[in-house]
C-alpha cells in the first residue's frame, strides 16, 4: 500500500510527476490539476486511486460467479427466444447476486481500512486541511496524537468504537436483508 501510494504521489506529482505530460499526449494537458494538493479533489483522487489498486479481486470473483452460471439454462432462454438483456437481467444477475453481495461487504469494509493509502499519500494531517481525514487517520491522530497535540488512548477508544459500530451496522443490515431474501425464497 506504501508503494502505491508513493507512486501515484510522484506520478501526480505537478512539479516533477507524468501526469501532465501523459494528458499532454492525448490532448487534456489543460485539464492537469494538483489533484492531490487541492481541498475539492484530494479525497476524490484517493478514492480513485484505491479503486485502480482494488479492482482486480471483485472483478475476478464476479467473472468466476458469472462463468459457473450452467451453459444449458442460457441456452434454454436463448431458444425460447430470450434477448440478451432479458438473460443478463432474469437470468445471470439473479444467479450472481450472491458474489456482488460478498463483494459489496468486502469493499465496505475494506473502505474502512483505508488508512494506509492516506497515511502513505498525504500522512497524518491528512491534507490539505484535513480534506482526505477518514475514521481511521481520525482514530490515530487521537490515539497516538500528531505534531504537538498529544494522544489520548481514551478518546481513540471512542473513535474505534464508533467504526466498529458502523461496519457492525452495515454488515448487520446486509445480513438481515439476506436472511429475508433466503426465508421468502424458502420452499
Amino acid at each position: 500500500m506504501v508503494i502505491v501510494g508513493f507512486t501515484w504521489q510522484l506520478i501526480l506529482s505537478p512539479l516533477w510527476g507524468v501526469a501532465e505530460s501523459l494528458l499532454g499526449r492525448v490532448g487534456l494537458a489543460e485539464q492537469f490539476a494538483p489533484w492531490l494538493g487541492q481541498e475539492e479533489t484530494a479525497l476524490l483522487t484517493l478514492a480513485l486511486i484505491s479503486v485502480w489498486q482494488f479492482v482486480g479481486i471483485p472483478l475476478m470473483l464476479i467473472y468466476a460467479a458469472l462463468i459457473a452460471i450452467p451453459e444449458d439454462i442460457v441456452e434454454a432462454a436463448t431458444m425460447e427466444g430470450a434477448s440478451a438483456w432479458r438473460i443478463f437481467w432474469t437470468i445471470k444477475l439473479p444467479l450472481i447476486l450472491p458474489t456482488l453481495g460478498l463483494v459489496t461487504i468486502l469493499t465496505f469494509v475494506g473502505n474502512f481500512n483505508a488508512f494506509d493509502l492516506v497515511y502513505s499519500v498525504k500522512g497524518a494531517i491528512a491534507g490539505p486541511n484535513f480534506s482526505t481525514d477518514l475514521l481511521g487517520t481520525y482514530f490515530y491522530r487521537t490515539f497516538f496524537g500528531y505534531q504537538s497535540q498529544v494522544g489520548s488512548p481514551t478518546m481513540g477508544a471512542a473513535v474505534a468504537t464508533a467504526m466498529f459500530l458502523v461496519i457492525l451496522a452495515g454488515v448487520g443490515v446486509y445480513t438481515f436483508a439476506v436472511q429475508r431474501r433466503l426465508q421468502r425464497h424458502a420452499f
